[in-house]
């Protein structure tokens, strides 16, 4: 088990695959910490993943192992790749899912950028 709790990272998930270029993507942007690429189902007209290049599985995990540099790396690749697609002025969402109970599908960090239009409020307000 990782520090987190979470099992071992598996080098076979999609994303590992992507990183390694045995699956193709349609690249947004990439530096030595990260790589954003077009979601192949995307939930809004802008609908961009950024993940690490490093093995973790959480933000939990990448929090506790990752370097600074890699931590720095990664937060500056989310937003350059905003400014990048216009969506600073106009307003983005960010969403990450942690585990099962989270909705996570694929056990390799990753942040879903949305934009493109108004999302509205994420939770309603309560009656």
């Amino acid at each position: 088990m990782t520090v987190s709790g979470l099992p071992p990272y598996d080098d076979n998930n999609i994303f590992a695959r992507i990183l390694r270029k045995e699956i193709p993507c349609k690249p947004v942007y990439e530096d030595e910490w990260a790589l954003a690429f077009h979601d192949i189902a995307p939930q809004a007209p802008v609908h961009v993943l950024v993940i690490p290049k490093g093995k973790y599985c959480s933000f939990a995990d990448f929090s506790d192992a990752a370097s600074a540099e890699e931590i720095a790396g990664f937060v500056r690749a989310v937003g350059t790749v905003a400014r990048m697609l216009g969506l600073e002025a106009p307003g983005y969402r960010l969403l990450a899912n942690m585990g099962n109970d989270g909705g996570q599908e694929v056990p390799h960090l990753h942040v879903h950028l949305f934009g493109g239009r108004s999302l509205g409020r994420m939770i309603p307000d309560r009656a």
